[in-house]
This record gives C-alpha cells, structure tokens and sequence, in this order.
C-alpha cells in the first residue's frame, strides 16, 4: 500500500515508519489520521517484525495537529439553520476525541517495540505520538512542547496520561500548565529520552543498532516482555504479578529458551521462529 504522509519500509525484522512530510513540518493533517491507523494494521500483521523505529523528515519531527484541516470542530460563528444544539456538538467532539485516542493507542499495542527518533520540535499531538512508543531518542536541537494550553485547550489525546507515568508528575504540570518548551537535555535528565545525539543522523543510525539488537531476540519473549510491562504500568503490583504469571503459564517460549542456550554454547547467532500471523478475518468475504 502507497502512503502520502508516511514512508514504510523493513527489513532484516526491523521496520521503519518515517513521517514524510518534512517540508509541512509533518503536521497531523486529516491524511495522516486516515492513513496511521492502516500502517499500524499492517505492520502488526507482519510476522516477521521484530522491532519498529519511528522517525521523521525535515527540521521537525512534528509539529502537531494541523488544526486547518478540522476546520471549526463545534464552532458557531457561522449561524445557519438547524445548527446542532451545545450538547450534540461536544458529543461529536468526545468521539473525534475517543477516535484520535484509539489510533494512537494502536501504536502502543503493537506487538513489537517501537522506537522513536525526535529531531527539533515535538509538539502537542507529535508528543502524544511518542508517548505511544516504547523508547524515546533525540539529538540535540529537539524540544518537546504540550502545546494544547497555548491554544486554549487541554492536551486530549494520549500525554496527559502516559508522560505521567515517563517522567515525574510535578514536571508534567509545570510543562502543560506553563506550554514552555522542554529541550533535549532537560528531557533527558527527566527521562523522557533515553540518549541525545549529535545529529538526526547520527540518532538514526544508533536506533537502528539498537533495533538490530532487539532483533535478535526471541520475539515472543520481547512481546511477552512489552505486553507485561504496559499492564504492570497500569495495574497494582499484585495485579501486574498475576497477569505474569498466567503469561509465563500460557507462553512460555520454551523452544527459545532452549534455542537461545544452545547458540550461546555453540558460539552462534540464534535462530528463533516468527510470531504467528494476526488473520484478518473481519475482511474476510462471506462464502
């Protein structure tokens, strides 16, 4: 499938998704929407990924919602017969909302770690977006802005919720109480990113060593390990305990397992199985 908005590519396990529109300093637009949740999809079908490096083109990694492209979501400055009444409006409004939220969720529930790469400004909606993945990098010029204050609004799809659970809470306020920008180095010393280069092209080529690394590894025992951390996060140690548990119970990757001790003895790469294939069956024809 061709994408406007994005660049695809993959290989050797390691996919990498690129926001392709540099020049419009990747804004969100209505295209990028109705093109992320399909890329999503595809790439979590693909059994044979391993790991996901997110990263974008031009001087910024994102610049957020590109607000044009939604028009005046529940404004009333045109007066036309039959407008919808306040209520009907902010309905409308929850479910874009609810909409966008999914979407970005999706990126979250991969089964394979995504890593994401921020050259310059990250902000509102691009931070939401990176909240999303599993790591975060940056060089030097990046900065990261909850933005949605300077515009009247609370940041709605996704920081207020997962930044929180990055960095310390008091510094969540501040940023999206006050909009300043966060830049690199700040982020870093929080722990919103996990290293800062030099140049965006030097953060690429060691997200891709890095992805290399993670590739190696026995996919079911890295999904295990991404899908037990996210529900911990969310959960009680006890509960968080117990959802362990079961997991190890059903998918224990006991061929891995053995696989990976026996490349170690033997002084070899290890060689483990693709996940299965996720089916498509809601696109299924009837018969």
């Amino acid at each position: 499938m061709n994408y406007e908005s994005f660049k695809y590519s993959s290989e050797d396990g390691v996919g990498h998704l690129v926001l392709n529109k540099g020049e419009d300093l990747n804004k969100m637009t209505m295209n990028f929407w109705y093109e992320l949740p399909r890329i999503l999809d595809e790439i979590d079908r693909d059994a044979s990924l391993r790991v996901l490096i997110l990263s974008s083109t031009g001087k910024h990694f994102c610049a957020g919602m590109d607000l044009k492209n939604f028009g005046t979501l529940g404004s009333d400055s045109e007066k036309k017969t039959n407008v919808p009444d306040k209520a009907r409006i902010g309905e409308n409004l929850y479910r874009v909302a609810k909409e966008l939220q999914d979407m970005l969720s999706k990126l979250e529930k991969l089964r394979i770690p995504v890593l994401a790469g921020i050259q310059g400004g990250c902000i509102g909606g691009g931070l939401d977006l990176v909240t999303a993945a599993d790591m975060r990098f940056a060089s030097k010029d990046a900065f990261f802005c909850i933005q949605e204050v300077n515009i009247g609004m609370a940041a709605d799809i996704g920081t207020l919720q997962r930044l929180p659970r990055v960095i310390p809470e008091g510094k969540v306020r501040e940023l999206a109480y006050t909009g300043r920008r966060m830049p690199a180095e700040e982020a870093l010393d929080a722990g919103l990113v996990n290293k800062v280069y030099e140049s965006h092209e030097e953060m690429v080529s060691g997200l891709k060593e890095m992805a290399a690394v993670i590739a190696s590894k026995s996919p079911l025992a890295v999904y295990g390990t991404k899908a037990i951390l996210n529900f911990s996060r969310d959960h009680t140690i006890a509960e968080g305990l117990e959802y362990n548990a079961l997991w190890s119970g059903a998918m224990l990757p006991q061929e891995d397992m053995a696989e990976a001790m026996m490349s170690n003895m033997e002084k070899r790469d290890p060689e483990f199985q693709d996940m299965q294939e996720i089916k498509d069956y809601g696109k299924s024809s009837a018969k």
